[in-house]
């Protein structure tokens, strides 16, 4: 677990640590947190597949600047949309079952 101190507040996270992790995120889960780390920036597109709830997903460049937010609706709900990335490349990655309020622009520390 990883503490992530927003501007007003602090929340706790799993970290996909482990091929598995990275593999599933939060899929077949129903609440909690998780944190993505990449060694480089990437644009690797975020699968929604097997959600079965919404999610909030932060993507944070190298400098841990939000570059992007949004809730990441699962498959199957209309309109579909299957895959979610930025427009640019990203490091950092935060899931979440619940809206963290946190904006673009918006710098974490972990």
């Amino acid at each position: 677990m990883i503490e992530i101190q927003t501007e007003d507040k602090t929340v706790t996270a799993e970290v996909a640590d482990n091929i598995l992790k990275r593999a599933l995120g939060l899929s077949f889960r129903t609440k909690g947190k998780m944190l993505f780390k990449f060694r480089r920036d990437t644009s690797a597109a975020i699968d929604m597949m097997l959600m079965r709830d919404s999610l909030y997903l932060y993507f944070m460049n190298s400098e841990k600047e939000v570059i992007h937010a949004e809730n990441a609706e699962p498959w199957y709900k209309l309109p579909r949309r299957l895959l979610h990335r930025p427009d640019e490349n990203y490091r950092y990655l935060l899931e979440s079952f619940e809206e963290l309020d946190i904006e673009e622009g918006e710098e974490l520390e972990f």
